[in-house]
């Protein structure tokens, strides 16, 4: 169920990009499709099977995302951005240097904190950018992940899946706080 909500998940989000409604954040898109390979082969490593489905998924989608980006979204370059950015690279270097999935698994939490915060900080710029359904979906997504992990102890396999309902959530909050807010700038401005 969650690979098929993963996968249903970026359908609106896409089809909202090709329809002008949402602009995405290169740079948060470039740090998701390198997290979520992380994600996957570690969580792989560490004996994930199903659980590592809904990573493959998003992994994809995110690529998608990404391309679709570089001509419809935003780079934007505040100097915060520019400094998550940074970090969230910083981060996949140590993750590298570590070659350890466990690590790699705590280590893209971190590096999603930064690409999230990318997102947030667009949202409160430029309220209408972000369409809440895709990240409504996401969220039942990732708790359905959650349940496919019962059979297993809590443990390392856990992290992500609730990490990526805490994060889905913080960005729906986002969008639904400051979706009556006027944006600082045209949206125009936003590519």
């Amino acid at each position: 169920m969650s690979v098929l909500l993963a996968i249903y998940c970026g359908v609106p989000y896409i089809r909202s990009i090709l329809n002008g409604k949402t602009k995405p954040h290169q740079f948060s898109w470039f740090i998701f499709a390198i997290m979520n390979a992380i994600v996957t082969i570690s969580q792989y490593l560490k004996g994930g099977r199903a659980s590592v489905l809904i990573s493959l998924t998003f992994l994809i989608s995110n690529i998608v995302i990404l391309v679709l980006a570089f001509k419809r979204g935003t780079r934007q370059t505040s100097k915060f951005d520019m400094l998550l950015l940074a970090l969230s690279l910083i981060t996949i270097i140590a993750w590298a240097v570590t070659k350890n999935p466990s690590v790699a698994i705590w280590l893209t939490v971190l590096i999603d904190i930064f690409a999230t915060a990318m997102i947030v900080l667009k949202i409160k710029n430029y309220p209408s950018s972000e369409a809440p359904y895709a990240w409504f979906i996401g969220t039942a997504a990732y708790i359905f992940s959650c349940l496919s992990l019962a059979d297993k102890k809590l443990g390392i396999l856990y992290v992500r899946p609730i990490y990526g309902v805490l994060s889905d959530v913080a960005i729906l909050v986002a969008i639904y706080v400051y979706s009556g807010k006027k944006p600082k700038n045209r949206f125009r401005k936003l590519t």
